[in-house]
This record gives C-alpha cells, structure tokens and sequence, in this order.
C-alpha cells in the first residue's frame, strides 16, 4: 500500500488558487476605478486621492491586525470595541498624562486580545461566540467608566502631527498604515509566526501532528489583532481631534469584510495582509465614489453588501465540502 502525504497549506498555497479567485480584487477595483471616474470627474482629482488614502490607513491597519486571525480560521468580533475603548483610553491619558502617554495604547489593546485568546485558545471557547461575547462587555466597560461621554482633545498636539500631519504633501497617517503593511507581509509570508498560523488554518489537526504549538500561536494572534486595533484607536483618535465611546463600532463590519473580500475566505489558510489591502481599496473606493456620486446612504450598504456576498462566493472552496455550516 502506498503511502499518501497531505501538504501542510501555507502562505506558498496562494499561488495555487483558482485564477478568478486571484483576479477577482484586482477586477473589481479597476472597474470601480472606470465607472466612478466616468461618473465625476473629480474621483481621480489629486485631492480626492489624498482623501481616499486618509480613509482607507485606519481601515488597513484595523484590517491587517484580524487578517491574521481570519488566516488561521477563526474570527474576531472585537475589535470595533478595542478601538472606541482603546481611543476614549487614549484620550483621557492624552489629557491627564501628556500627549506620548497614547504610545501605551496599543499595548493595553494587545491585553484585551490576549484575553481573547486565552479563552479561545486555552479554554477552548469557539472564536465567534468568545469575541461578541467581548464585544458586548468592553462596549459596556467603555459606557461605564466614561459615562457616554466624548473626550475632546487640541488639534494642534505635537503627536497628531507625527500621526496624522503631511509629509512632502503625502499623510503620516498613510506612511504609518503603508509601514504597518510591510511588517505584515513580512511576518505572514516570512517568519514562523506567519506559516503556524497558515498551517492552522489549513489543517489544525495536522499542524498539531507536525508539532505546530497550535495553542500559543493562536494567543498571539489575538494578541496582534489586539495591539493594531490599538494603534488604529490612536490613527482615528488623533485623526478626528477626541475620541467617542462608540467611534470603533462602524468598522466592525468593514474590516472583516475588507479581508473577505481582498481573497482571504473565512476558512483560513490561504490570503494574507496583501489581499486586505485590495480589500481596503475596495471598499474605500467604492464608498468614496457613492459619495461623489450621490448615491442614497442606505442604498451604499445595500451595495456594500452584496460585494461582500460576491466576495464569499467567489472565495468559498467547495470541493470536498458536502455541508455548507
């Protein structure tokens, strides 16, 4: 009898996908491009360049940090909360402790995430259920402490200008997030962080078998998606000039679908940081261009929608799977 061997997917595994699969992003943001620049001049204005880049930087880094929970298969429901509790954090050390007090932010998010992780991880709680679980209580701790109340904060700090000022007419907000980017492609595709979690969620069971710590790794996940929602609480504090207890709510839903819909599938093992950011793109663009375009506020979640649902079709690797969960 001849033994049969199954490869351990990894982030080598991309280069193996469907062509559509791989084509279907860059397709969909190039004719975006066309329609909305056909639609008003403007949308390939400079200016309006500048504004989507703006845009898009907080979404990208919030992205990048569950990209690498989505990639090994799981989902994290949290971070919109990490953002506004991080960001009301920020605030009130910004106001009480002196501006570079907020570098400590990221850190205290990274905390949360652990939490997350040790739950999910170690008391083996499902990710879905352990994380809206999350969201519900640090939206309440967040109300709580701060009474619904927004903490506003002087434009003219010197840290908001190392965040969100302008060098040589480009954002630092979007020189952050394009950093951020880089160490994430190079952490996914590069290092042994990278390939456990891409072998987590091509096969957990088989990642265990090759003496993958399957349990660490997935704590340090949620660590990572954590400590970006940090950062991302401190880009969009400083970005607006306060912070909201609610201000992290809206992008729930937009990163994870940035991440579905840049090619990595909710199933994990294959994707990564550089998919998320055709995902961002996407959704940037196509909301910047509604705008433009003055489509009804209603009607742009309807669209945003069914990209998302045409993203997970798209996505969804049907062979071998006879039920669909």
């Amino acid at each position: 009898m001849t033994a049969t061997t199954t490869a351990t997917p990894g982030p080598t595994t991309m280069g193996r996908t469907l062509p559509l699969r791989a084509l279907a992003p860059w397709i969909a943001l190039l004719c975006l491009i066309v329609i909305f620049s056909t639609l008003n001049p403007n949308f390939l204005s400079l200016r309006n360049g500048v504004n989507v880049l703006q845009q898009a930087s907080v979404l990208a880094v919030l992205s990048l940090g569950v990209t690498f929970v989505i990639v090994m298969g799981s989902i994290d429901l949290s971070i919109g909360s990490i953002v506004s509790m991080a960001g009301m954090l920020g605030a009130v050390l910004v106001r009480d402790h002196g501006e570079w007090a907020v570098l400590a932010v990221p850190f205290a998010a990274a905390a949360i995430g652990a939490l997350n992780g040790v739950l999910f991880a170690y008391a083996r709680l499902p990710s879905f259920l352990t994380t809206l679980g999350m969201l519900f209580a640090i939206n309440g701790m967040t109300l709580y402490l701060t009474q619904g109340s927004a903490v506003s904060l002087a434009p003219d700090l010197m840290i908001a200008q190392v965040f969100n000022g302008k060098i040589a007419g480009i954002p630092t907000i979007t020189l952050w997030a394009a950093a951020l980017i880089a160490i994430a492609m190079f952490v996914s595709h590069r290092t042994r962080f990278g390939r456990y979690l891409y072998a987590i969620g091509g096969g957990e069971t088989v990642a265990k078998l090759c003496g993958v710590p399957v349990a660490r790794f997935k704590l340090y996940a949620f660590m990572v998606s954590g400590f970006l929602a940090g950062f991302a609480a401190i880009l969009l504090m400083l970005r607006i000039s306060g912070s909201d207890p609610a201000m992290g709510a809206p992008l729930l839903l937009p990163a994870i679908a940035a991440v579905v819909m840049g090619g990595t599938p909710l199933t994990g093992g294959v994707g990564g940081p550089y998919r998320t950011l055709l995902g961002v793109l996407i959704i940037t663009v196509l909301q910047n261009g509604m705008n433009l375009a003055s489509v009804n506020p209603f009607l742009q979640d309807v669209v945003l929608g069914a990209g998302v649902i045409a993203a997970v079709a798209i996505n969804m690797d049907r062979r071998g799977r006879f039920i669909v969960k």
